[in-house]
Formats: structure tokens, sequence, C-alpha cells
């Protein structure tokens, strides 16, 4: 069980104090409060179970694709199957978003949400290791039983995306004090990336050979089984109290609007796409992050053939890496008194960044207007540029939806956070299917992309709503108590 020790953050006045009982923080209320705000150690058992699953998801998605070649001899499916099975992620993605947000907006949102995200993980491990189970690879109809139930799997897989991406803000908004948001945030978000980060080298050192390949099956199985338990054990829906306001309204809200529905969602989504600043934030932000998937996901094409596949397996790696250690850093600087109001800079140096690391990169490699790179290369230059795209282009995703949840308060933090992965898997899947296979094609879009998110974050504005209105709060909290210590020393004197 969980420490129920707390840090306290006295807020608005009560009428007395109340005494703590036993298994509660020891929490004093201020003369004329109506609320305290403590942080519970509970929000690290919270954010940590979270992120388990977020990177399951992520590692269950990449499944078949680090090993394609052993998938496609095990199982006897052409490459274009395999593919398949990867872009079910966002193919499945862009329709059961909608359906996410109305969950998370329902009473014990967050906790429906994530207990759906576990158990849907445990059943889409568990389809994929039937045909395993009750055929061979050596029967005639192997392959014609195995793939309805690798699609089944994937597909309840993909669902589960919206479940990873959706909530973090919400989550980090209900759990965690307004100096740890961005942070809580960030390693909600990286969970996920990581776990596409570690597939790529755990999934070919698991399937050394195609017999292998049953085994990274049972050893996903058991990571969702573990992470089912875990997650029913306990997680409960929300704080005893609020740690801040904007979690003492998100949590009112949770009671009074138990009845949310679709007509809510298209007012809040109607409000959003009509904040200039809001859409070119979100738009910047999806768009740049759809279309860096996909380059990231051809480099063995754009660095052939002076690198091999394993070489630009390796620069993807460090590239994902860097982008992990970009966003701890940069939400952990985003935390800090000094930048918690400087979004907007952060972001766009982090652009800028990005924008001239790729750029480093187009003139090291072949091109759609030239066969011979502009530039000399080496694995060093390649890898530094490819390094230093991951971790600006990581870095700056965290902020983003931070950005975006503090422009749109008091709307609820997992509709802006739904709006920019929509975005996200829209670039995703449009760039997927109209260009697929065309790297040098790709190659020169993710330049432009990012120099027009570089454009539409100059002209945003983000407003810092949500701490304008802690601040207000807590103002009005200093001077309510400096009243009543005035007024007692009136009465206390003869």
């Amino acid at each position: 069980m969980i420490a129920n020790s707390a840090r306290v953050f006295p807020q608005e006045d009560t009428p007395a104090p109340v005494l703590p009982q036993e298994n509660t923080p020891a929490i004093v209320f201020p003369q004329g409060s109506t609320s305290t705000h403590i942080l519970y150690p509970t929000r690290f058992y919270i954010l940590g179970i979270f992120s388990f699953l977020a990177f399951n998801q992520c590692a269950f998605w990449l499944t078949f694709s680090p090993v394609s070649p052993s998938t496609q001899i095990y199982y006897n499916i052409p490459s274009s199957t395999v593919d398949l099975l990867l872009n079910w992620g966002p193919i499945i993605f862009i329709p059961t978003l909608p359906l996410v947000y109305l969950l998370l907006n329902k009473r014990n949102g967050l906790r429906r949400a994530v207990i759906v995200l576990a158990i849907a993980g445990l059943v889409s491990t568990a389809l994929r290791v039937i045909p395993s189970i009750v055929t061979s690879p050596s029967s005639p109809r192997f392959r014609d039983i195995s793939l309805p139930f690798l699609h089944a799997g994937q597909i309840i897989n993909a669902a589960c995306g919206p479940l990873v991406m959706a909530p973090v803000s919400q989550l980090s908004c209900l759990w965690f004090g307004p100096g740890e948001r961005t942070r809580a945030t960030t390693l909600a978000i990286m969970a996920n990336v990581f776990g596409s980060t570690v597939s790529f080298l755990v999934n070919p050192a698991i399937v050394s050979r195609p017999s292998n390949l049953p085994n990274l099956l049972y050893f996903h199985l058991a990571l969702a089984f573990v992470g089912a338990v875990i997650t029913l054990i306990y997680f409960p829906a929300q704080p005893p109290t609020p740690p801040s306001v904007a979690a003492e309204l998100l949590m009112q809200e949770g009671t009074q609007s138990s009845n949310s529905g679709f007509t809510d969602f298209m007012k809040g989504l109607r409000t959003s796409m009509t904040n200039l600043s809001f859409v070119l934030l979100s738009t910047a932000g999806g768009i740049m992050n759809g279309t860096f998937a996909v380059w990231a996901g051809l480099f063995s094409s754009i660095l052939y053939p002076e690198y091999s596949e394993t070489q630009a397996g390796w620069f993807g790696f460090c590239s994902s890496l860097a982008g992990i250690i970009g966003a701890l850093c940069l939400g952990a600087l985003a935390d800090t008194p000094r930048f918690r109001r400087r979004l907007k800079m952060l972001i766009l140096i982090s652009f800028i960044g990005c924008f001239l690391s790729v750029l480093w990169l187009q003139l090291s490699v072949r091109s759609i207007f030239y066969d011979a790179p502009i530039l000399g290369s080496t694995q060093i230059t390649i890898g530094l540029s490819l390094l230093l795209a991951g971790l600006f282009q990581g870095a700056v995703s965290p902020l983003i939806y931070e950005g975006l949840a503090e422009i749109m308060y008091p709307l609820p933090e997992s509709l802006s956070a739904s709006i920019l992965v929509q975005w996200n898997n829209i670039a995703c899947i449009s760039l997927l299917f109209v260009a697929s296979g065309r790297y040098k094609l790709i190659n020169l879009l993710v330049l432009i992309v990012i120099a027009l998110s570089i454009i539409m974050i100059i002209f945003a504005r983000i407003t810092y709503r949500r701490q304008d209105e802690e601040e207000r709060k807590k103002n009005k909290t200093i001077i309510g108590m400096e009243m009543n210590e005035n007024v007692s020393t009136i009465e206390s004197q003869p």
C-alpha cells in the first residue's frame, strides 16, 4: 500500500482546524479555507503504472517490424502484410480517439481508461500467441489460422493508442502540482517512445532466428499480464484531495459532468478550433511529430548505400534515446519558476534546433534534387545530426501538450491532447499512403514541415490561463489568511 504522507499546500480559508485521522495526511486547514492542496506520494505510483502500460502499448505495436524478415519466414507472409500489422496503429487511432475522449470525461474517466488499456493489452497479446499453441508452422493451414489472430491482436492494441496519448495532460494535472506537471507529462509521453526505442534492440535479440518468434510473443504476453494485474490491484480514480486549483476544477467537473457526451465534445472542439493560437500550435506540433515519425522509419533507405541497415538501426536508436533525454531535461527546465511562462521561447528554440539538424543531414545524403551528397559524411556526422534532430524533436513534444492545456483552460486537458495527437496521426497516415516508399520525397517534406511549423509557432500566442487562475486563488488565500490573523489579533486584545 502506498504511504499516505503528503506535501501540504493550504489554499483558501476554512472555518476551523481539522485534526488528522489515522492513515490520513497530517493537514491543518487555515481559518476560512474551503480546500487544501496536497501532493500525495501515490502520484509517483500512478505515473509509474501508466508509464509501464504506455511502454507496453508501443512495444506491442512494434512487435513485427523490427524483425520483419523473420516474421515473413515464420508466417509465410509478404512484407506488405508486415507493414499492415504496423499501419493498423494510425488507421485505428483516428476513429477511436473521440470515443476515448468521451470515456476520459466521464466520472472516474481516467481510471476507467487505464483499466481498459491494461485489459486490452492483455487480450491483444493473448490473441497473438494462440496460433502457436493450436497449430505449428509446419501445418499447411498455419498462415491462414495465424493471420486473423495477428490482425485482431494488432487492431485491439492500436485502439489502445488514444488511451496512451490522450490522458497524459489530464493525469499530470489531476495528480501533480504546478511545479511538476511538465515533467510528469514528459515521463508519460516518453515512456511510450521508449517502448519503440527498446523494441528495435530487444526484438532482434530475442528473434535471432524465425523459429524464436513465439518467444517474443510470450514475452509480450508476460509484460501485459504484469501490467493488467498491478493495475487491477490498485489504481485509484483520483487523489483524496486536489493538488492544485486546476485539479480541483477537474475533479469537480468529473463529479458534476458524469453524463458528458458527444454534444460537450463538439462544443469543446468548436471552441478549440476557433482559437487561432490553439490551431497554430496544435497543427505545428501534430504534423511535425507525425512527419518525423514516418521519416525516422525510413533511415535505412535514406542512408543507403553508404550505411548498412544495422548502422541505420543504431542511428535511429540513438536519435530516439536523445529525444527522451531532451524531453526530460527541457521538461524539468520548463517546470522551474523562471521558465514556467516561457513555453513559446523553449518550443521555438527546439523547432529551430531540429530544423538545423535535419538540414545538416539533408546536405549529407542523397536527395530529390541531387544524387550525390553536397557535404561529405562520416558515421560521426550522420550520427550527430540525427542525435540532435531527435533531441530537439523529443524535447518539444511535452511542451506543446502543456502549452495547449494552458491556452484552452478551463476546457479538459484531454481535449487539447486529443486534438494534438489526432493531427499527429492524420499526418502520419497521409504520408504512409500518399508517399509510401518515396523516401527522398519524405526526406524533403520533413524539412518543409518543420519550417512551416516554426512560422506557425511564431504567430501563436500562449496564454497561461491555468497558471493565472492558480496564482489568483493563491493570492486570494494569502489575503484571506492575513485578514483572519488581523481579526484574531483584535479579538485577543483586552
